[in-house]
């Protein structure tokens, strides 16, 4: 096959401009440039999907015409073109339409193994594409392997159709076939277009146009191709899914709790990306602004002492000088975005934070740290339905926010003390919905005797963390009753109002 692997390139915006038209597949594969760039999944269809884009086109020979969907393009500039990309013409990343992309040429290739049954300009045509076609390299070799398996599919198919068959699908697929091709200049457009798409293929989560971002940010600050490579192997070793959960479903929470905003009901969004957007470089950047310099000052450190004692760095002399991540403080655009979700998805699995319903079982027990041992044996008590589920993220967002303001002080206290206080909407409702997690989070019912209202602010706001580890128990009227499961979590920490209470 002719598809070749090469590593990845970044993109570079240039001034707003949308571009629309049609295309026919023989256009696009032979007279468009078109490169798949770093940031993009890798090629995930399976057979199922190549025989149902194959069966459409033979079901659309009847009409005499197909549009097989759209093709989202952003302009590369010339000094971010890959050397093995062809540059005839303008050469465009493909921001939506990698998948019918690449099975377009997977068509052709399997066509071509019939070449003694199309005529030699028709053959000549369907290689004008093909040859120049690349893919990033990705380490777990799943792009390959769909491709190869897809190819071999293709071509047991097509050998079954007689010459006359292959000439029709030929000829329908290359002159019949189009594609609406918009070319966005400005990338984030371009982005926001793409999520609106419908395609067959997974949809990208918010994060993956967050990791585009910040990645041609990267690119724009930074000229060694080996650090860019790094990062996006230290990103792609870590499942999408876990990313996402981290991201959407751990550190928007807290950024929108902290501020006493409430979480949208349909979560984390393209809407929302501009949370993890922050300091940027440039002649457009905004890191001359006081609010700024705090986190420039603190990235200058920590690069300088890594490069002064490399050598003792190496020997294990001295320990490495981490950059103080802070959800509260902006976020630097570019390779600090990366090294900040390496930081977060490292203490959300010591946290024991779960990403996935099945993703621990008696097999596959969470590795979190030992001294949460204690605390994660009652909860484990929980039973795993919805509301549950619920009550679990949302202390596992407290417990992130106590981390990132102390780090591991006394942290099976304070486990502890946030575990009562999520659980306490266990308590006194019955069924557990978003929406009443967010007012918990929040103390908008007051339910929690607390002068200090929302607790994800108070972490925030606070200086020791005996804000969290001498908070007062909680108090109970006496016709509350504890769930079973939670009597171990509040059992000898429950105050109700005495006799005397009562009477006054």
């Amino acid at each position: 096959m002719g598809i070749n692997v090469v590593s990845p390139d970044v993109t570079t915006t240039a001034t707003e401009q949308l571009r629309a038209e049609i295309r026919s597949v023989s256009e696009i594969l032979g007279t468009m440039a078109l490169n798949i760039p770093s940031y993009q999944r890798p090629y995930t269809w399976g057979i199922r999907n190549v025989d149902q884009l194959v069966s459409d086109i033979r079901r659309f020979m009847r009409a005499g015409h197909y549009r097989i969907g759209t093709f989202i393009l952003h302009p590369l500039s010339s000094e971010q073109t890959s050397e093995s990309v062809s540059t005839a013409g303008s050469i465009m990343d493909i921001v939506d339409g990698q998948q019918r992309f690449l099975t377009f040429a997977l068509i052709i290739h399997a066509l071509s193994e019939r070449s003694d049954r199309i005529d030699e300009d028709l053959l000549a045509e369907l290689h004008l594409g093909i040859d120049r076609i690349t893919i990033p390299v990705r380490r777990d070799g799943r792009s390959e392997r769909n491709l190869r398996e897809n190819f071999v599919h293709l071509k047991r198919v097509i050998s079954r159709w007689n010459p006359e068959e292959l000439k029709k699908f030929t000829e329908f697929f290359l002159k019949q076939c189009s594609v609406v091709v918009l070319v966005v200049r400005d990338l984030d457009s371009a982005f926001q277009m793409f999520d609106s798409q419908n395609t067959r293929g997974r949809e990208l989560f918010p994060t993956d146009l967050l990791k585009a971002y910040h990645l041609r940010e990267f690119g724009r600050t930074n000229s060694s191709r080996e650090s860019m490579l790094d990062t996006v192997r230290e990103w792609e070793a870590v499942p999408p899914e876990e990313i996402n959960h981290v991201i959407a479903g751990v550190l928007f929470p807290i950024k929108q709790w902290t501020a006493n905003s409430s979480v949208p009901r349909k979560g984390f969004t393209s809407d929302h990306i501009g949370h993890f957007k922050g300091v940027r470089e440039g002649a457009t950047g905004n890191g001359q602004f006081r609010w700024a310099h705090p986190v420039l000052m603190a990235k200058t450190t920590a690069d300088r002492f890594r490069q002064e004692n490399a050598t003792l760095l190496r020997h294990g002399v001295v320990e490495e000088l981490e950059f103080p991540f802070q959800l509260t403080s902006p976020i630097i655009d570019g390779e600090m975005f990366f090294r900040m979700v390496h930081h977060y998805v490292g203490e959300t699995r010591r946290a024991g934070v779960r990403w996935a319903q099945d993703e621990v079982s008696s097999e596959n027990p969470s590795k979190h740290d030992p001294q949460l041992d204690s605390v994660f044996e009652i909860l484990g008590e929980q039973s795993t339905g919805t509301g549950n589920r619920y009550v679990r993220e949302l202390f596992d967002c407290l417990l992130i926010a106590y981390l990132d303001r102390f780090g591991w002080y006394e942290v099976k206290t304070a486990a502890i003390a946030l575990a009562q206080y999520a659980y306490l909407i266990r308590v006194h409702l019955q069924r557990v919905q978003i929406s009443s997690v967010d007012l918990h989070a929040r103390n908008v019912h007051h339910r929690v005797d607390d002068d200090d209202g929302n607790l994800f602010a108070s972490i925030a706001r606070a200086l020791d963390p005996e804000v969290i580890l001498s908070r007062p128990k909680p108090r109970l009227a006496e016709d509350v009753t504890v769930p079973q499961t939670l009597v171990n979590l509040y059992s000898a920490v429950i105050d109700v109002p005495d006799e005397e209470e009562h009477s006054s």
